[in-house]
């Protein structure tokens, strides 16, 4: 047999045209036996191993095909080979080799791995690419963030200045009541685009942040204490909440009364609801539903309806305002 054959794991025999057998490799020999000297020893159905041979007479590769075995080989009931045609100066032998259906299994599994290796291969390099994208647009999206705050500024700083040049004491209030909105809204910008703020704002820094301007803007010496769970909340939220509570830090600063004037804030949650409460330790008040007085709970109420919210306003020992409203994504910050 030629030497190559002996690389040949899988069983092959070579017949001649009588159907001898004149050549096995080892595996083939370890298969059949020594004594199987004839075609008739291997195969079940003659007619099927000529027509086998017949296509394999008209080709110069190796045909496949599937071959019933003989009743010594019944636990085979098909084998697959191919057959390939030897035409040499005497005729043409054919060599015949068995293939293992276990190495089938295995090629087949094979390309299976390969199929999805190259699958993952190009999802792996679109997950790259949309990375990459995902990169430079938050890159974009921080730059737009720093020319916003950066514009906030500047308008707060041009409100601040006109507050200063006019003498009208009418403007001069209405100049404090838009810088106090702008200064609110530049805290929860600030605060919702840090670098480490991630994909919340802490409501418990922008309520303290916001307390402080409040209390500096005030023309009257006076605490504000503050009580805020550290909460981290949508960022949809926070343009609103920092209104709402500097509408009620503003009010509360206005009505406190005497020299031992507190304003407190607390901020909690419950269960999927969080709880804003800004008491004063004024008089207590009821502003009417409509005119100048009530303009900024006017706003503190759109707002609330806003966030799907509610607000209450009563006196008890002062006034106490309440807002309350859903906050079922926020999540307290791991100490």
């Amino acid at each position: 047999m030629d030497p190559i054959s002996k690389f040949i794991r899988d069983p092959v025999v070579v017949f001649a045209g009588d159907g001898r057998i004149l050549e096995m490799n080892r595996t083939a020999r370890a298969r059949f036996g020594e004594s199987a000297d004839n075609w008739r020893h291997l195969f079940g159905e003659l007619d099927r191993l000529e027509d086998l041979l017949e296509r394999a007479s008209g080709s110069a590769d190796p045909v496949l095909g599937a071959l019933r075995m003989a009743a010594a080989y019944a636990a085979e009931v098909d084998g697959k080979v191919e057959a390939l045609a030897l035409r040499r100066a005497g005729g043409i032998d054919y060599a015949i080799k068995f293939r293992d259906p276990a190495g089938d299994q295995f090629n087949a599994l094979t390309a299976q791995v390969r199929e999805l290796n190259g699958e993952i291969s190009v999802r792996r390099r679109l997950q790259a690419e949309l990375e990459e994208a995902l990169a430079h647009n938050r890159v974009l999206y921080r730059e737009l963030q720093h020319r916003m705050k950066n514009h906030l500024q500047m308008i707060l700083a041009l409100v601040s200045s006109a507050g200063r040049e006019s003498e009208d004491p009418g403007r001069k209030q209405f100049v404090k009541m838009l810088q106090s909105k702008l200064a609110a809204l530049f805290d929860a910008q600030r605060l919702m685009y840090a670098e480490d703020a991630g994909n919340g704002l802490r409501v418990d820094q922008m309520l303290s942040a916001l307390a402080e301007t409040v209390q500096t803007l005030a023309d009257v010496r006076i605490t504000i204490e503050v009580r805020a769970e550290p909460i981290v909340a949508p960022n949809d939220l926070a343009f609103p909440l920092a209104l709402i509570a500097n509408e009620l830090l503003t009010n509360a600063v206005k009505y406190a009364d005497g020299p031992n004037a507190a304003v407190s804030l607390s901020f909690v949650r419950i269960g999927d609801e969080a709880v804003l409460t800004v008491r004063d330790n004024g008089p207590g008040f009821a502003p009417s539903a409509s005119g100048p007085s009530s303009s900024g709970l006017g706003l503190v109420r759109g707002l609330c309806r806003q966030i799907g919210g509610q607000f209450t306003l009563q006196s008890d020992a002062g006034a106490v305002a309440v807002v309350s409203f859903p906050l079922a994504e926020a999540s307290h910050v791991s100490s």
